[in-house]
């Protein structure tokens, strides 16, 4: 017997249990690798403790209430990417890399407890968010 699937937003929330349970600080682990990628990135951080830990979290809250059909959402990516443009010219595809990271770092960080129900659910959202972001670039 198939069981069904749960929608977007209850597997991505079940999934940050999976994370939680390993418990990892995701946010070093996700820029230890953002900057291995683009180490000119560096930079742009100006206060690394405050803002790191914003930039994850803000990702994770927009992903979560896209899922959740938040009619804010747009509203706020329009303006993130507009704040973004502060900090010099961002390629766009940066924004995709940086999305797709995050699921990576989850996944990696839930090991075993990530269900490919989860990847399904971050994945189609990263894909919906990054579009919504290449509307408003």
């Amino acid at each position: 017997m198939q069981t069904a699937l749960l929608p977007p937003h209850e597997a991505m929330a079940a999934s940050l249990d999976a994370v939680a349970e390993a418990g990892v600080d995701i946010v070093p682990v996700y820029f230890e690798r953002f900057f291995a990628q683009c180490p000119a990135d560096s930079a742009m951080f100006h206060n690394r403790a405050a803002s790191q830990g914003a930039m994850v979290n803000e990702m994770l809250t927009m992903l979560l209430a896209q899922a959740a059909s938040e009619e804010w959402v747009p509203m706020m990516m329009r303006a993130q990417v507009t704040t973004h443009w502060d900090h010099g010219e961002i390629a766009l595809e940066r924004y995709r890399d940086a999305l797709d990271l995050l699921v990576d770092v989850l996944a990696e960080t839930a090991g075993a407890g990530w269900l490919p129900e989860y990847e399904a659910a971050w994945r189609g959202q990263v894909e919906r968010m990054f579009a919504l972001i290449a509307r408003v670039y």
